[in-house]
C-alpha cells in the first residue's frame, strides 16, 4: 500500500454529521472553532469565506473546501447584519438548514467527521488549516460526486452504512490532499511533511520503502541509497522536506502502526513488535513507552477503555 494510502487508513475517519445549507438573499453564517475536520461542497450561488489569519476567499458553485480542526470563521454573503450563529442550528435534526432571505440562493453541503485512532495526529503532515479547492480543479468534479455519495448514504439506513460512509470519507480525503503535489500553509509557502516528501522524486522512493517494509533495520545510508543520494545530503533533504529526520519519521510510523494494531486487533505483543522492527517485546516496549507515554499493554487497555471495551 502506498505511503499516503496506509496513512489515511490509519486515521480510521467516522462520526459524520451533515447537514443542507440554503441561505437566499443577503447573510452570514458564523462558525465556531472546531475539533473536528470539516468539509463543505458549494452546489449553487456564491459567497465568501472569511477566517481571522487567512485570506477571504470567494466560494463559488463546485468549490470544495476542507478544513481540520478550523478557527472560528464566517460565510457571508452581500451586506448583512448580525450573523447567525451555527451553534444556535446544528442541534436542530433538520437536515436543512434555512437562513437570509430573498429570490437568489446560495446552496452548500456541509459536514464534520472525527477519527476513531490516536493517531489523528498524523493529519499535521498532510493538511493545511484551511484547503480550497476551485471548481476549475480537475479534482472539484470528483470531489462533488463524492459528497453527493456520501449525502446520499448518509440520509439512509441500509445495510453497511457505517463501513461505506467510513470508505467515502477516506477516498474524499485523499482525493482533496493529491488534487496539490504539497500542502501550503496559511501564507502559501509549502509545508514540510508527507505529501512535500512524496513531491520530491527522491524522497518519494525512500518513503514508499519505508512504507512498504517498515520492519526493515533502516538507516539513513540506507533510505540515501534508495534514493539515490549521498547519506548527508539525503539527511539534510529529508529534514527540510520532511521536517523530521530519517530516523525519527521510521520510529514515529513504526508506532502510529503499533497504535493502530494495540487499539483495533488482538495481536500478540511480539508479533507486533516483530512486524515493525523490534527483536524482542522489551525493546519494543522501551521505546513505545518512551515515544507513547505509557506501556504498550496500558495503551492498549485505556484504548479498550475509551472504547467501552468492545473489540473488533
Amino acid at each position: 500500500m502506498e505511503p499516503l494510502t496506509q496513512l489515511i487508513t490509519l486515521l480510521r475517519p467516522e462520526a459524520l454529521g451533515l447537514k443542507h445549507f440554503e441561505g437566499g438573499g443577503d447573510w452570514a453564517l458564523r462558525f465556531p472553532a472546531d475539533s473536528h475536520v470539516v468539509f463543505g461542497l458549494f452546489i449553487s450561488g456564491t459567497c465568501r469565506f472569511e477566517a481571522k489569519g487567512f485570506p477571504s476567499a470567494l466560494m463559488e458553485a463546485g468549490d470544495f473546501l476542507l478544513m481540520p480542526a478550523p478557527p472560528a470563521w464566517m460565510l457571508t454573503k452581500g451586506e448583512t447584519g448580525t450573523p447567525v450563529e451555527f451553534d444556535a442550528l446544528r442541534h436542530s435534526s433538520d437536515s436543512l438548514v434555512s437562513f437570509g432571505c430573498g429570490v437568489e440562493t446560495t446552496r452548500i453541503i456541509g459536514g464534520h467527521f472525527s477519527f476513531a485512532t490516536a493517531n489523528a495526529d498524523l493529519l499535521n503532515g498532510l493538511m493545511s488549516p484551511v484547503i480550497h479547492i476551485g471548481h476549475a480543479n480537475t479534482s472539484a468534479s470528483t470531489l462533488r460526486g463524492i459528497v453527493e455519495l456520501i449525502d446520499r448514504e448518509a440520509s439512509c439506513s441500509r445495510p453497511g452504512r457505517t463501513f461505506i460512509l467510513s470508505r467515502l470519507l477516506e477516498i474524499m480525503l485523499v482525493e482533496a490532499l493529491r488534487s496539490r503535489s504539497a500542502v501550503l500553509d496559511g501564507e502559501g509557502t509549502t509545508k514540510p511533511g508527507l505529501l512535500a516528501g512524496l513531491a520530491d522524486e527522491q524522497l518519494a522512493i525512500a518513503l514508499r520503502e519505508v512504507h512498504a517494509d517498515s520492519g526493515r533495520q533502516w538507516t539513513v545510508a540506507l533510505l540515501a541509497a534508495s534514493a539515490g543520494m549521498s547519506r548527508s545530503a539525503f539527511a539534510d533533504r529529508f529534514t527540510r522536506v520532511v521536517g523530521t529526520t530519517p530516523i525519527d519519521y521510521v520510529l514515529n510510523w513504526r508506532m502510529a502502526l503499533a497504535k493502530d494494531a494495540l487499539r483495533f486487533t488482538n495481536r500478540p505483543l511480539v508479533e507486533i513488535a516483530t512486524a515493525i522492527g523490534y527483536g524482542s517485546t522489551s525493546a519494543f516496549s522501551t521505546a513505545f513507552s518512551r515515544i507513547v507515554g505509557c506501556s504498550p499493554a496500558r495503551y492498549a487497555e485505556r484504548r479498550r477503555t475509551l472504547a467501552g471495551g468492545r473489540r473488533p
